[in-house]
């Protein structure tokens, strides 16, 4: 998949996931902040995120504790990506 294509499932993951945020979900909106993104919601995201572009679930769950913004996690996702490939 494309650097777009990661980002806009992450988006469109991120609004299922936290649809009651009442936030616009941008880069910039951060995972724990605005979206009160408990460890059980992270969980969710990095299998998710594994299901669909298979970067591996331990390699992501060693990034994600470092991504504290959506856009952090875009590009963890796509670096992962790009080191299987």
């Amino acid at each position: 998949m494309s650097a777009r294509s990661v980002e806009s499932y992450v988006m469109s993951l991120l609004s299922t996931t936290f649809p009651d945020s009442g936030k616009h979900i941008t880069k910039e909106t951060s995972l724990v902040a605005d979206l009160d993104a408990d460890s059980m919601a992270m969980v969710t995201l990095i299998f998710a995120i594994d299901e669909e572009f298979g970067v591996g679930t331990d390699q992501l769950g060693e990034l994600v504790v470092n991504c504290h913004t959506v856009g952090d996690l875009i590009s963890a996702t796509e670096r992962l990506q790009h080191e299987r490939a």
